[in-house]
């Protein structure tokens, strides 16, 4: 017999302002990374559904109202990354984009791939964006070899379904552009996970605006323009790369941004080591802008990823406990 899955609880087991209504919701996934909104309305879910290396990787699609679950693609290596575009369901795995194609009836039929050996960082390339122009947006993580980067690593970039061979770069010199979004006026922000050691200590995380052709300094260049003697860096190197908005403690580990759908100039982003969500308020400064940053949840087992949802609340996940919570907006 069927098991019903447990109705939605305003029983919170971590801090949050006062006037955020939050519930979760019911049912649960198994270790998810990104959350988008399926052309069928529920929540698709990319998840490890196990160890990292097992290859058990999973998308399901969750009924956000019932909890209840289908598969929709199975036997996944590290998928990160989801969106919907132009009929297909693409997926980021560890060194691929693939895509699946989407029927009518809301079948999802086999997963090609259509970008391989992609450089990475040994883990994952991160989330998947599709862009106000229906593109769609993927990184390549940083990675060295001996010394030197790899080439085609590091970098942010803009596919063509039409063309999705021929991928166009839009940013570079980010070790880890995991996470991205655009706010209400189509600004384009990305967070960096950074890594390694720089100068004898780890870098910060940062919250990047971006611009096309943009150079972020990795890994000449960490933080906000600090030279990285170890990797050949200097001041005057450092000075042509782009500042961050903000910047977070090292390992913090940014994996989620999205613009906050109850006020203006706002980012939430979670940060998985620090078992937070933090609110990022900012004021444009010409092509860039001056960020300053406050808690907003604390004590969560790893947030994982953000989704704004088309009821003006944003669903947040946990990648401990799979659980998902919805932030009515205060």
């Amino acid at each position: 017999m069927p098991v019903s899955p447990p109705p939605p609880t305003t029983d919170i087991p971590f801090a949050a302002p006062a006037d955020v209504a939050i519930t979760r919701l019911p049912g649960q996934a198994v270790q998810p990374t990104q959350m988008i909104q399926g052309p069928d309305g529920w929540l698709w879910i990319a998840q490890l559904n196990g160890p990292e290396e097992a290859g058990t990787g999973q998308v399901i699609a969750l009924d956000p109202a019932t909890g209840e679950t289908r598969l929709l693609l199975d036997g996944l290596f590290k998928p990160t990354g989801l969106a919907v575009l132009d009929g297909y369901l693409w997926v980021a795995t560890r060194q691929e984009i693939g895509r699946a194609p989407l029927a009518a009836d809301g079948a999802v039929g086999p997963l090609e791939t259509v970008l391989a050996n992609l450089p990475n960082n040994g883990r994952s390339n991160g989330t998947l964006t599709v862009t106000p122009q229906g593109r769609l947006l993927y990184e390549t993580s940083g990675r060295q070899r001996g010394g030197a980067v790899v080439p085609g690593s590091g970098s942010l970039w803009e596919l063509d379904p039409a063309d999705p061979t021929r991928p166009r770069l839009v940013a570079d010199g980010l070790k880890g552009a995991y996470a991205h979004t655009f706010d209400a006026d189509g600004r384009l922000w990305t967070t960096e996970v950074g890594d390694g050691t720089f100068n004898g200590q780890p870098p910060p995380d940062e919250l990047n605006l971006v611009v096309d052709g943009a150079n972020f300094g990795w890994p000449q260049c960490i933080g906000r323009r600090e030279p990285a003697r170890n990797f050949g860096g200097d001041e005057a190197i450092c000075q042509s790369s782009r500042l961050p908005v903000v910047t977070f403690p090292p390992h913090s580990t940014p994996t989620s941004v999205v613009a906050a759908p109850w006020a203006a100039d706002t980012l939430l982003v979670a940060l998985w080591v620090n078992n937070k969500v933090v609110q990022v308020t900012f004021q444009p400064d010409g092509d860039n802008a001056v960020g300053s940053v406050q808690s907003f949840l604390s004590g969560m087992q790893h947030p994982q990823h953000l989704l704004a949802w088309p009821d003006g609340s944003v669903l947040v996940s946990e990648f401990d406990t799979g659980a998902i919570y919805r932030l009515a907006p205060p």
